[in-house]
């Protein structure tokens, strides 16, 4: 298990992924962009203030909010990708970050092809907390077939020690090697260091796994009939990295 820390040669990408131009994303008017796509169901769970949402963001809209918003129930946003002429419509569902219980609910992980664990660089018990997210999941669907990468966010905070750096990122490859997820990486959603990346990444193995076999959504799955769907509370808190 190795992190992707140079440009896109290092990414281990299987198909070539094209991401369509915004004005193609997040829209009722682009019908060519629906019309045979294919729906890759991912979700992103973490305690709270790992930058979940900021991580999501950053890869649709490539923005970055300097002013912490922390989400209230859950978020689902998507963004249009073309991969070797077919047309996939990456979903990010998005849970609010619970401290204490981490909890996931059956409707919630239904029909999911993905896994991000997220948790703050900087946070050693946001990490370990991420096998407990992983394990609420595995009570409501099966992971056999279901690729995971861990996500350490917010490195842009780590220091310029070269050593520690290093000896830390083996500990964190260790970690994922232990707890059966796919691929470790170090993350930042403020500068965009292997945001791309990493989801390019989960994205070549679910398709790897699944090839042409998108089965349609459960019918006790949730249908959001907006393309984007936030509920959320600012807060004043400002300058915080995520």
């Amino acid at each position: 298990m190795e992190e992707n820390i140079d440009n896109d040669n290092n990414i281990e990408n299987k198909n070539k992924i094209i991401i369509e131009k915004e004005d193609d994303i997040n829209t009722e008017s682009k019908p060519k962009t629906k019309k045979g796509s294919k729906d890759i169901k991912i979700i992103i769970v973490g305690n709270s203030g790992t930058g979940k949402t900021s991580f999501v963001n950053k890869y649709i809209y490539n923005k970055f909010a300097q002013t912490y918003s922390p989400t209230i129930a859950s978020q689902f946003s998507y963004k249009i990708v073309k991969i070797k002429d077919k047309i996939y419509r990456v979903q990010f569902w998005d849970i609010a970050g619970q401290d204490k219980s981490p909890e996931t609910t059956r409707i919630f992980c239904n029909d999911t092809k993905g896994i991000i664990l997220c948790c703050e660089v900087n946070k050693i018990q946001t990490r370990d907390d991420t096998i407990k997210w992983k394990e609420s999941i595995e009570k409501n669907i099966n992971l056999e077939k279901i690729p995971i990468i861990l996500i350490e966010n917010k490195c842009d905070l780590m220091g310029d020690d070269e050593s520690k750096y290093n000896q830390d990122l083996e500990l964190l490859n260790l970690f994922g090697e232990n707890n059966k997820i796919n691929k470790c990486f170090r993350t930042s959603a403020l500068n965009g260091f292997n945001v791309e990346e990493s989801i390019n990444f989960l994205i070549n193995e679910i398709i790897e796994i699944r090839g042409d076999n998108f089965v349609n959504p459960r019918k006790d799955s949730v249908t959001l009939k907006k393309e984007v769907h936030q509920t959320g509370v600012r807060s004043q808190e400002k300058n915080k990295c995520c």
